[in-house]
């Protein structure tokens, strides 16, 4: 016969599980801010029934066991987040290095350098009209210090850049290596909390995290192990595996987006920050590199023709801007006026005869704003640089419609995940009060049963 205490032992079973259910729901509750949690729920199965024969074999139930508290996820969607995610960090890393460009070194605001360079061929077209004015002498100086000048900042400014964007590249490569330890670390806490026969949800959602962070600042591939340790590649390196983490390469190369280790093997960055931080470091690398070639061509264009004409005082014209007959200078970092003719306006060449009305070179010079130079791929130097600015303007464009197309996906999948892994407090206080009815319930058959077997045992008293 079925033993009396068989229901005492059925609600007790009850009380348990119903209990574990309600400080589950409130745990749910207290998190429904934090980020990175994943709704917790209860796993409720009916326990092994008791068999008895009475005439034959009878199975009476037992009640209900724990089995364990699950975490509510869809690897499919934490998966596609980690992609949004190195596509958006991709993505705002490349669009703030372009803003700061174009914010601080190209100024498209009219007193930039494309302004410079019509004032500096203006200032020549001036001279010609009055070759023998010393105003008009100086003003071409002026005009040819600020192009000079205004080229070179530009230059200073984005060789500034370049130099940060390395420091940051550094500073990501860190913080990645942060993110690979911290979650070698919860792999070792995961491990040995499982292999007790725990399930350590909590902890899971802090590697989740990690590696949702860790998503955003380089490509990632993950693979969960029979003992739910959880290895993170980076391509075909290896950053976590089952024995911990390992140290991620320092060595980069910008312009074709990889990192070495010192060896022979080259690993590459497809996304993320990293990825969008060698972007924009090999972009500014070609800005710097078209102002050198518009300052070469520039000095070449205008020393050839201020050489070919003579001084008033008859003496083979010079060096406009600073040079150098047998090592060239060559760079924007290093356009300046002759040192010479900076301080002696009589040095200016403005024809190529020594009369003081000869304006020819003078008029030549004013007319190089129309002229192709070869050097510029067949435009001017204006249009060239115009070229750079539009350049810079394409590419913070791109970088803008990624930016927006990465977050609006980003948006969408994180709706999505919500709806499986995030708190909804109606849900949560629907089931607060469902386990407190149950539990409710379970303590009045158990009252019950208690009451039946004091009866019982005063009537064997008898």
């Amino acid at each position: 016969m079925p033993s009396p205490f068989q229901g005492i032992e059925t609600s007790r079973r009850a009380l348990n599980a119903f209990q574990r259910s309600l400080d589950t729901t409130g745990h749910n509750i207290a998190n429904v801010n934090t980020k990175g949690f994943s709704r917790q729920r209860t796993d409720l199965q009916v326990a092994t029934p008791n068999v008895y024969i009475a005439g034959k074999v009878v199975n009476v139930g037992s009640g209900v066991n724990l089995n364990q508290i699950t975490r509510s996820r869809d690897l499919f969607l934490e998966s596609r987040r980690q992609d949004i995610g190195g596509d958006q960090g991709r993505a705002e890393a490349n669009l703030s290095l372009l803003e700061r460009v174009q914010a601080s070194f190209l100024d498209v605001s009219g007193k930039g350098i494309s302004s410079s360079l019509d004032a500096f061929y203006n200032s020549w077209s001036s001279l010609a009209n009055d070759p023998s004015s010393l105003t008009n002498r100086q003003g071409v100086l002026a005009a040819g210090r600020d192009v000079a000048t205004k080229v070179r900042t530009a230059y200073s400014d984005l060789k500034a850049t370049y130099d940060a964007q390395t420091k940051q590249i550094n500073d990501t490569i860190s913080t990645i290596q942060g993110f690979a330890d911290q979650i070698g670390s919860l792999n070792e806490q995961i491990r040995i909390n499982m292999a007790g026969g725990g399930q350590p949800n909590d902890l899971m959602d802090q590697r989740d995290q990690a590696v949702a962070e860790l998503s955003k600042l380089v490509n990632v591939d993950t693979h969960l192990g029979s003992d739910n340790s959880l290895s993170v590649f980076v391509g075909s390196y290896t950053l976590v595996d089952q024995v911990g983490s390992t140290p991620f390469p320092t060595t980069f190369n910008a312009a074709t987006s990889t990192v070495n280790d010192g060896g022979s093997v080259n690993w590459p960055i497809t996304n993320g920050v990293l990825k969008g931080q060698f972007d924009g470091m090999t972009d500014v690398a070609n800005y710097m590199t078209q102002l050198d070639n518009l300052a070469n061509n520039l000095r070449s264009q205008v020393n050839n023709l201020h050489g070919s004409g003579v001084t008033n005082a008859g003496a083979a014209g010079g060096f406009f801007f600073s040079d150098n007959a047998t090592t060239p200078i060559l760079g924007a970092a290093n356009l300046y006026i002759d040192s010479a003719l900076d301080i002696n306006p009589a040095l200016l060449v403005t024809g190529t005869s020594s009369a003081a009305s000869d304006g020819t070179i003078a008029t030549a010079m004013s007319k190089l704003r129309d002229q192709s130079i070869a050097g510029l791929g067949g435009q001017t130097t204006r249009s060239y640089f115009s070229s750079l600015l539009s350049t810079v303007g394409r590419d913070i464009s791109t970088a803008q419609t990624d930016r927006e197309i990465a977050y609006a996906l980003g948006e969408q999948i994180e709706a999505q995940i919500q709806d499986i892994s995030g708190v909804n407090l109606d849900d949560e206080l629907a089931n607060l009060q469902q386990f407190q009815r149950s539990y409710q319930a379970s303590a009045k058959v158990l009252s019950v049963m208690d009451e039946t077997l004091g009866d019982l045992i005063s009537m064997l008293k008898r």
